[in-house]
């Protein structure tokens, strides 16, 4: 498997970003995915990573630690 220029230039700081993910997005979500993205500076690929990576190690890890039923 060939690492994109993005994985190289702007990885993540959780590891090494060797899995992928296909989502299928209505067309306008997608374009606005990209307009954010470029609006960010970054590519779809890019921003769509950051946004996941945020909400399940941001909001996702605040849900877990006040539900006492998840630990």
């Amino acid at each position: 498997m060939s690492e994109t220029i993005e994985s190289r230039i702007h990885g993540s700081k959780y590891g090494k970003c060797i899995n992928r993910c296909d989502i299928p997005l209505a067309e306008d979500t997608d374009e606005k995915l990209i307009t954010l993205a470029r609006m960010s500076g970054m590519t779809k690929a890019e921003y769509a990573r950051l946004v996941i990576e945020r909400h399940i190690y941001g909001v996702a890890d605040n849900i877990l630690r006040k539900d006492p039923l998840m630990g």
